[in-house]
């Protein structure tokens, strides 16, 4: 329970150590300001080191939802004339009006929100959270699943960089490296007024005991003053430069100076990529088997019949290049939303399997399987069934694709932590293949690509790749016009004349 109330409000006190090196360090970008300000103070670390760097020169204004942390710091500072104190809820609080009264100051907003998500508090049934609104702009789908997840810091900083507008301030947090890019984004597609940002890396294991990346984000607040960038460096300093990262567009790119040599390849897509097939149930629709009899996942014999069984390869098989299948997968669906009662008289006995593990199948928390049909699956479609595919991982920082076939004519499904391309045949999948991993594709993707997110890879990227100008840089247009749908329509008259000409010319020669 204890656990529980210190998730729910972030309550990972800022050891003193790292506030003090980073108090020092932020004395050197922002030296003089009037105003510093610790929304979520918890004990005061921050303002502890922010008063021993800047002393009476500077006012500062510390607040928190914990009476008993503002009574500590209270006493710790004796009611210094300089220093405010306040038990305030970040969520309630009209922050707009606060930074409204002290415009004409140099502010500092400095502290480190909780690294905590809204649908982790939601499973704690916390009050501890942001009035309910599609911040993001969300819709569809999206809205309904993963991508309308986020860290409560990311709905914190960007409701702090809101309000900060028409100052002159900045605005530095300890937070995961995925949340700042999602709020540097925000506010970049937004036209915000802020410049000269960066993240600076820290040891999150070393520091607060989480494996996760993390960065001390810092931006600046100006009128006027706007950039669309950002440096990473490797610590609390401007010497270790990593890489600049920023919008390009509506969508950010990892590496912009990678990308400015690789943007060729970017375009349309011509393919559809699909995600692999999502079940929510591994120990029951995905099976091994061994000497001809199925197991499931709770190494339970399973008798039924093949009609409805596929072979499957997951998101490390696909990244390791094991293609030969080891598991396979019950698929009850040949679309999204077909009726999955057939099943009951064309294969009965993988009727009464389900049904036995329905209280498993039926309890499926995603909102996708709402309204749907019994034992429904998502991420299937004639897609799904072609004779070969063109794959590759979500999960992993290696960027390889490979051409999946079929067994004993059967195509092979992946996992809903893949992505693909369906293609009719083995010499479409292995031309698709061959041109995704040629050198040029694999640059540009790592310039787009953020590592440390949590899925690295995502249809969004891939939707980026432009085949048929990869053909055309590997001299191989031809072949790709065969197989590229819609490629023909994308061109100019004259790029088809050329195009029917060279057509001819190759038929009279055969």
């Amino acid at each position: 329970m204890v656990e529980n109330r210190k998730i729910e409000f972030g309550d990972f006190q800022t050891p003193q150590a790292l506030t003090t090196d980073i108090a020092g360090f932020l004395k050197k970008v922002f030296p003089d300001p009037d105003i510093i300000v610790e929304p979520t103070c918890g004990l005061g670390s921050f303002i502890k080191s922010s008063v021993l760097e800047w002393g009476e020169r500077s006012s500062y204004f510390g607040f928190d939802v914990n009476a008993n942390y503002i009574k500590n710091i209270e006493t710790y500072f004796r009611k210094k004339d300089n220093c405010t104190f306040e038990i305030s809820d970040f969520f309630k609080k009209d922050w707009k009006d606060f930074f409204r009264l002290m415009s004409d100051k140099k502010i500092l907003v400095i502290g480190n929100p909780p690294w905590v998500t809204n649908s982790a508090l939601g499973l704690l049934n916390s009050n501890n959270l942001p009035k309910k609104s599609n911040f993001q702009g969300l819709g569809g789908f999206a809205a309904k699943t993963g991508k309308a997840n986020f860290d409560i810091a990311e709905w914190m900083l960007i409701k702090l960089l809101e309000s900060l507008h028409g100052t002159v301030s900045c605005l530095s947090m300890l937070c995961k490296t995925a949340t700042a890019r999602k709020v540097l984004k925000h506010a970049w597609v937004n036209r915000w007024n802020i410049h000269n940002s960066s993240l600076h890396l820290i040891n999150a294991k070393k520091h607060f005991d989480v494996a996760v990346d993390a960065c001390l984000l810092v931006t600046f607040i100006t009128p006027g003053k706007r950039t669309n960038d950002a440096l990473i460096y490797r610590d609390l300093s401007f010497n270790d430069r990593i890489c600049r990262f920023g919008i390009i567009g509506k969508e950010l790119v990892a590496n912009i100076d990678d990308y400015n040599k690789y943007h060729q390849v970017d375009g349309i897509s011509y393919y559809t990529w699909r995600s692999g097939i999502k079940h929510d149930a591994a120990k029951v629709m995905e099976l091994t088997k061994k000497n001809d009899i199925y197991i499931n996942g709770f190494g339970d014999h399973v008798d039924i019949e093949d009609v409805y069984v596929y072979p499957l390869l997951k998101s490390s098989d696909i990244a390791n290049k094991r293609l030969t299948p080891r598991r396979f997968i019950i698929v009850t669906q040949h679309n999204a939303g077909d009726d999955t009662s057939k099943i009951k008289y064309t294969a009965p006995k993988t009727w009464d399997y389900l049904e036995r593990y329905s209280d498993i199948l039926d309890k499926r928390k995603s909102i996708i399987y709402q309204k749907r049909p019994r034992f429904s699956e998502f991420g299937v479609g004639n897609y799904s069934f072609t004779s070969w595919k063109v794959a590759i991982s979500g999960l992993y920082k290696k960027i390889s694709f490979s051409a999946v076939g079929n067994v004993d004519n059967k195509p092979i499904m992946v996992d809903d932590t893949c992505y693909f391309i369906p293609c009719d045949s083995e010499d479409e999948a292995n031309f698709i293949s061959n041109l995704l991993n040629s050198e040029t594709c694999i640059n540009f993707l790592n310039s787009l690509v953020f590592f440390d997110a949590k899925r690295p890879i995502n249809i969004d990227i891939l939707n980026r790749i432009d085949i048929k100008k990869l053909a055309e840089m590997n001299d191989q247009v031809e072949t790709a016009l065969k197989y590229l749908p819609y490629a023909q329509s994308s061109m100019t008259r004259q790029q088809l004349l050329v195009f029917e000409k060279g057509q001819n010319e190759y038929q009279t020669k055969d």
